[in-house]
């Protein structure tokens, strides 16, 4: 498991990006698995898998486990 931070997201396209701390890895919006219980933004921390995609390595599994607000207030 990775862990990350949203940093783009186009929701007319459903997809966007993770940062690990050293490189930007794409995801598609139906890989988060919680995706429901968050609005989907930049700044959200993830976990995440790495699989191989179209065009390199794809962020799958993801689950969000904090908005920037949620860790601010901790």
């Amino acid at each position: 498991m990775f862990e990350g931070k949203i940093v783009r997201y186009n929701k007319n396209k459903g997809f966007g990006f993770i940062n690990d701390g050293e490189n930007d890895i794409f995801f598609f919006a139906d890989s988060i698995l919680n995706r429901e219980d968050f609005y989907i933004q930049e700044g959200l921390t993830t976990t995440f898998e790495v699989a191989p995609g179209y065009k390199g390595p794809q962020a799958v599994n993801i689950t969000i486990t904090a908005s920037d607000e949620e860790e601010s207030t901790n």
